[in-house]
């Protein structure tokens, strides 16, 4: 199981408002931060059940003081790996404050996120551009080069004996087929 920390972004994140409180808690105070994060909005921590086990995981949930450590409990029973990230606050104008703060930080759990470490054994072996040796043997091709007269043969010629070439028709009908 992975640690969870909350400066780090979780593969699943999820926003829950808590029992009792309205939709206008969600979508009156939650719109920026929405907006920004785009967390999967669930009715219910059941929900959470739902993510791979081995998946980093945290849980925004918007409550009031006597519901947040209830949650906090539920959370811990069906998820111990998860982040639990709780907004209290008492009115709806604190929540939507705390949320625009930080949409504005980029900071969806309150603290700045740290950098990932690049994870190099997913990574595809990089194809360099290729050098193409020019007459005098150095530097790049940054131009076609256009061949000699002596090289080029008329359109008119076929390129094999006897054989001929075909002149251009146009379609007979549409080209998608209708």
């Amino acid at each position: 199981m992975q640690t969870q920390t909350p400066d780090i972004l979780p593969e699943y994140h999820f926003l829950m408002i808590a029992p009792g409180l309205g939709a206008e808690w969600l979508f009156d105070t939650a719109r920026a931060y929405f907006d920004r994060f785009r967390p999967t909005i669930i009715p219910d921590l059941a929900f959470v059940q739902l993510a791979p086990p081995d998946r980093r995981i945290a849980i925004t949930t918007i409550a009031r003081r006597d519901v947040a450590p209830t949650l906090g409990v539920q959370l811990g029973l069906l998820r111990p790996n998860a982040l639990y990230d709780p907004i209290v606050r008492d009115t709806a104008a604190e929540v939507r404050e705390m949320l625009d703060q930080r949409a504005a930080t980029n900071q969806p759990f309150g603290v700045p996120l740290a950098l990932p470490t690049p994870d190099t054994s997913s990574l595809l072996p990089s194809i360099p551009t290729p050098m193409v040796p020019t007459q005098s043997g150095e530097g790049w091709v940054t131009v076609t080069p256009t061949p000699s007269p002596t090289q080029t043969q008329p359109a008119s010629e076929p390129t094999q004996p006897g054989a001929t070439i075909p002149s251009v028709q146009p379609t007979p009908g549409s080209l998608i087929g209708g």
